[in-house]
C-alpha cells in the first residue's frame, strides 16, 4: 500500500501536480478531523445532558 501511494506521488510530482495532490489530501485529513471532532462534542454534551436527567429523576423519585 506504501509503495503505491509512493507511486502515485512520484507520477504526481513528475507531472508537476503535486501540490494539488498534497492540498487536497490536506482538504480530506482536515474535514475528517473535524468531523470528528463535532461527532465527538455532540456525545459528550449530549451524555452529560442525559446524565443530568437521570441525576434529576432520581433525586425527584428519592424524594417522594
Amino acid at each position: 500500500m506504501i509503495t503505491f501511494i509512493l507511486i502515485l506521488l512520484l507520477l504526481a510530482a513528475i507531472f508537476g501536480v503535486l501540490a494539488v495532490v498534497v492540498k487536497t489530501a490536506i482538504v480530506i485529513v482536515l474535514s475528517i478531523i473535524l468531523a470528528v471532532t463535532f461527532v465527538m462534542a455532540f456525545g459528550y454534551y449530549w451524555f452529560r445532558y442525559r446524565v443530568y436527567r437521570f441525576r434529576k429523576e432520581f433525586e425527584r423519585r428519592a424524594r417522594g
